[in-house]
């Protein structure tokens, strides 16, 4: 497979499986433990690699959550907790749901795709972007395989999502506008106030083109990584994830 190639055909996969265990009961009782209920957790966890910041740099590396939604959910923060220490628990969460749902799939195997999966990540700059940046830099609290490739292909969410985050700036286009274009159920007014935004949408059709070439922009962002790997191992590489998409979303 060429770089792009497999960029591409692991970017859904490699986003639903962040997305099962973000959404899954495991984090939700994890975060509510530390006094951070629901997305709270989500906010908090996945954004505490950014340190004690403001609200709007949370905002900013997160790309696509209404000003708004994001304040209310990072001030929610228990003084107590610093924001790394949020952050090891939400990778705690990742690790104890991957040891459940992927208790089937063979160890040598998820060890095999958390070390290609690291090395994509090795191989990236920094700039992709800083969610990016600070997970890639979050230890594995486990170091069962299940626990190392479930955290090692959050960082490539993260890659990825770095990626995306530049090409939509880059395009023009509001938050609400790409995320009312987004396509393969991905967008839409369910999504547009899920992340706080307010009605009235706008009508996404003059958006798709833009959308569009977005995504494109973003799998040309996101492989420059995977030149890290060779032909066979980008192959290798997509197997595992398709293994594993299917194991955790089953």
């Amino acid at each position: 497979m060429r770089a792009s190639e497999v960029a591409e055909a692991t970017a859904v996969p490699v986003l639903e499986i962040g997305t099962a265990w973000m959404m899954d009961s495991i984090g939700r009782d994890v975060g509510a433990a530390y006094g951070l209920p629901g997305r709270v957790f989500w906010a908090v966890g996945r954004g505490g690699v950014l340190g004690d910041v403001d609200a709007d740099v949370v905002g900013a590396a997160f790309g696509f959550v209404a000003p708004k939604m994001m304040r209310d959910f990072w001030e929610q923060r228990p003084a107590e907790l610093a924001p790394r220490e949020a952050a090891a628990r939400f990778a705690e969460a990742a690790c104890a749901f991957g040891r459940q749902r992927l208790a089937g799939v063979d160890e040598a195997r998820l060890d095999r795709l958390a070390v290609l999966a690291g090395r994509v990540a090795e191989a990236s700059s920094p700039a992709v972007g800083a969610l990016f940046a600070g997970w890639r830099r979050v230890p594995c609290p486990e170091r069962d395989g299940a626990s190392r490739a479930v955290l090692a292909l959050h960082v490539l969410r993260e890659h990825r999502g770095g990626a995306h985050i530049a090409a939509f700036v880059a395009s023009g286009l509001q938050p609400v506008q790409s995320i009312m274009a987004a396509p393969g159920g991905r967008g839409g007014e369910g999504r547009a106030e899920r992340f706080g935004w307010e009605r009235p949408y706008p009508d996404p059709a003059p958006f798709v083109e833009a959308r569009t070439a977005i995504e494109v922009a973003t799998t040309r962002g996101a492989a420059v990584a995977y030149e890290a790997l060779s032909g066979a191992e980008r192959s290798e590489f997509a197997e595992l994830v398709a293994e594993v998409h299917a194991a955790m979303t089953a």
